[in-house]
């Protein structure tokens, strides 16, 4: 997230400076006139806001609040490369001690942070299309990354996620992700993929094309989180299945 700490702290001391502007002017009307109230005076008040400010701005400073206050920043400059991508099956013990068969999904990609001044926490999500219909009114299979270890044989260097971009920074590696097995025979063909890019720091999140190339941020589009819901056209009916979960 973009720091405006320097502003903040900026603002701090001009406000201080005009305090003790006020509460001068306001000691003097005091010292030259008889029964002038030192402290309820228009000047005296208007250093006391002035303080007030200053110590706003400061804890503002520390606490590093955006500029305006209660506006988030945008999501951050984000540049996406992806340069390979593959299909996998494999297999791995689960939790009864029994060996299951896995699909997993990777893709080689390069994650750039271009802004200057924003840092960026970043967890990446797939998506696949489903055959409309298939899976009641589920327009996407969610894959999540496994929650088991790789076997080194694959080749594989997965990027653990969430993971952070400072300012100018480049994180490499193998995204990968695991297809649940009820969604196998569900998938559209071709394959039609996207990543949902979720910052965070902003609470942000954007979409790019799981496909091969250079997607910046002006090719992203904005995503409200979660898979795509289908019309109630596809309503499940009695004979088809339910999501999990």
């Amino acid at each position: 997230m973009r720091s405006y700490r320097g502003l903040w702290l900026w603002l701090g001391g001009l406000a201080l400076t005009l305090f003790a502007f006020l509460a001068a002017v306001a000691i003097a009307y005091f010292v030259k006139q008889a029964g002038y109230s030192l402290f309820l005076n228009g000047w005296m008040l208007g250093a006391l806001i002035c303080f007030l400010a200053a110590w706003t701005c400061f804890f503002g400073a520390v606490s590093g609040w955006p500029f305006p206050p209660g506006v988030k920043p945008e999501f951050p400059d984000i540049e996406v490369e992806i340069y390979g991508a593959g299909s996998l099956d494999t297999q791995h013990e689960s939790g009864s001690g029994l060996t299951v068969p896995a699909a997993l999904r990777s893709l080689h990609a390069r994650f750039t942070n271009k802004a200057a001044g924003q840092s960026a926490r970043l967890t990446v999500l797939l998506y696949l299309k489903l055959v409309p219909g298939s899976w009641g009114r589920v327009g996407e299979a969610v894959c999540p990354p496994p929650d088991w270890a790789l076997p080194p044989s694959l080749g594989l260097t997965p990027i653990s996620m969430p993971f952070d971009l400072p300012p100018g920074s480049t994180v490499s590696g193998h995204l990968v992700y695991e297809i649940p097995g009820y969604y196998l025979d569900k998938i559209d063909r071709p394959q039609n993929a996207r990543l949902e890019l979720w910052d965070h720091l902003t609470d942000k999140r954007m979409n790019v094309p799981a496909e091969i190339g250079v997607h910046d941020k002006s090719r992203m589009v904005p995503s409200r989180g979660g898979a795509e819901v289908l019309g109630p056209e596809y309503e499940i009916q009695p004979d088809q299945p339910t999501s999990p979960g």
